[in-house]
């Protein structure tokens, strides 16, 4: 019997349960054993691993998080990826399916290096990885944005004031733009734009002099900002890029103005119908090509076709909140 092993790899995000389920009952179907593997290549480094059965994974389809963890550690090292391929040999298994984002893309080319055989799932909130239009956790990340953004807006209006919120997602823009698209906001900053401080005052001007004495600017963690901005300012790159936009508003404007982080309730909760099931379809077509011994693939969706594409540099490259998204959402300041 083929054996594979699964692991997350980087950051959590919803459906990943729904991914690691359908692993295990579409393997067994096929009569391929799934070996768990906890905590990421960290896991496998200290044999935190065991084998996965109907039983174990019945009942987490709606839970968030992974019930394997995770780890940011990739092997990098000549050192970790002999170590990787030992532990595979010692366990007997022929593959790994790897769930994450650009930390798994990066593990996955690694160990392409030391033939390794491997297939991606993705699986991050960024939605930014070139070979997919969707990845697994955007969608409910999506949402939890738009709900803050609902809920902040009350209180905005309510005390007059510019709230300034910043999202995760950098560099793609995904979450901030379609968060800001769904969730009503009034400017939207992101790495995949050059900021234009003028325009950025210009608007939040026209919305308090028409009467709206509110506004709502949601800003991507980590965006770089223009030095004009710092400047007048008087921060320092250690501050957050939100929080600048803030001191910023306020003394050019004369608002008030307050910052809301969302942090990490944009990775955590139940995951969405939509996230559940691309999971579902996207590890099942990963089991299919181990059927196929078709590895070295990074599985997608386009639409709702699952694809796949063979490994190569460019699964790294980072792909911008789509063109039109952005002229979209602008219609709305």
């Amino acid at each position: 019997m083929r054996r594979i092993g699964v692991l997350s790899v980087g950051n959590d995000c919803p459906g990943l349960n729904a991914a690691i389920r359908s692993i295990v009952v579409n393997a067994i179907e096929r009569e391929i054993e799934v070996m768990g593997i906890h905590d990421g290549f960290e896991g496998l480094k200290n044999d935190k691993v065991d084998i996965l059965v109907r039983n174990n994974v019945s009942g987490i389809l709606h839970q968030g998080g992974t019930i394997l963890g995770t780890s940011l550690q990739i092997p990098e090292k000549d050192e970790d990826l002999v170590l990787v391929k030992n532990k595979i040999t010692q366990y007997g298994i022929s593959g790994l399916i790897l769930l994450g984002g650009r930390h798994a893309v990066r593990a996955a080319l690694n160990l392409q290096r030391y033939g390794i055989p491997s297939i991606i799932v993705p699986a991050t909130i960024d939605n930014d990885l070139s070979f997919t239009d969707f990845s697994i956790g955007f969608i409910t990340a999506l949402e939890h944005v738009t709900q803050a953004l609902d809920i902040i807006h009350s209180t905005a209006e309510s005390h007059h004031r510019v709230m300034i919120v910043e999202t995760m997602g950098a560099p793609g823009g995904w979450l901030a733009t379609f968060g800001g698209l769904a969730g009503g906001a009034d400017f939207v900053i992101t790495s995949s734009d050059a900021l234009e401080p003028e325009e950025l005052l210009r608007v939040i001007k026209h919305r308090y002099e028409s009467g709206k004495r509110f506004s709502i600017v949601v800003v991507e963690s980590g965006v770089q900002l223009p030095q004009e901005i710092i400047d007048e300012c008087k921060c320092s790159y250690e501050t957050d890029p939100a929080e600048v936009i803030g001191i910023y508003i306020g003394k050019k404007l004369n608002l008030e103005w307050r910052y809301t982080n969302l942090g990490y309730i944009q990775r955590g909760g139940t995951p969405a119908a939509l996230d559940r099931i691309i999971a579902t379809q996207m590890s099942a077509r990963a089991v299919e090509l181990v059927k196929m011994g078709k590895f070295y693939h990074a599985v997608g969706i386009k639409g709702f076709v699952v694809t796949e594409v063979p490994y190569s540099e460019t699964l790294l490259n980072v792909r911008p909140v789509d063109y039109y998204a952005k002229q979209l959402a602008k219609l709305f300041f």
